[in-house]
């Protein structure tokens, strides 16, 4: 019985802060249900696309875009890793339904490139009195030893440490 004199008093009294509370909650709830099948045509089309005419073979190659450059050796940084790159490009829906995805693969990357590896060799170089003078070793102690998870690269590429620099570069993988 408290209850429901409770919600009747609610209802009642024009001056609650209860009530519009309510009222804000409503309205928001009411324009989020009616934007959101105001958008459903958009998201979802309307009618047949048969009507839309397939474009010759020979203007589908010559909309092929410029052709690919060459790899260019960059620092291993945030968005070298293969995993989310197709989604990298999605706009309007497609991109609210990818960015979870794209958050946790920048943020896996952004955690090995920017907090694991400069504290790792930042150990070494404290326990060592260097820092890692080749390839071979930098993979060894400091990734390894480390269990750092590098991502994985696109393929043809792959992964070299400069000694000169002390940075971890993305190179061409060398012919075989």
């Amino acid at each position: 019985m408290a209850i429901a004199s409770y919600h009747a008093d609610l209802f009642t009294d024009a001056y609650s802060p209860e009530l519009a509370l309510y009222e804000v909650a409503m309205r928001i709830f009411l324009g989020s249900a009616l934007l959101m099948f105001a958008a459903l045509p958009l998201c979802v089309g309307c009618g047949d696309a048969s009507y839309v005419e397939e474009p010759e073979a020979s203007e589908r190659v010559a909309d092929a875009g410029p052709p690919l450059k060459p790899f260019e050796s960059r620092v291993a940084e945030v968005g070298v890793g293969i995993k989310g790159q197709s989604l990298r490009d999605e706009t309007g829906v497609g991109k609210i339904i990818s960015q979870p995805a794209m958050t946790l693969f920048t943020t896996k990357e952004k955690v090995a490139f920017e907090i694991l590896i400069p504290q790792a060799m930042g150990l070494f170089e404290g326990f060592n009195g260097r820092k890692p003078e080749t390839h071979e070793e930098f993979m060894e102690k400091i990734i390894k030893e480390q269990r750092i998870e590098l991502p994985k690269l696109p393929t043809g590429q792959v992964y070299r440490y400069h000694p000169d620099d002390f940075q971890l570069w993305v190179e061409a993988a060398p012919a075989e």
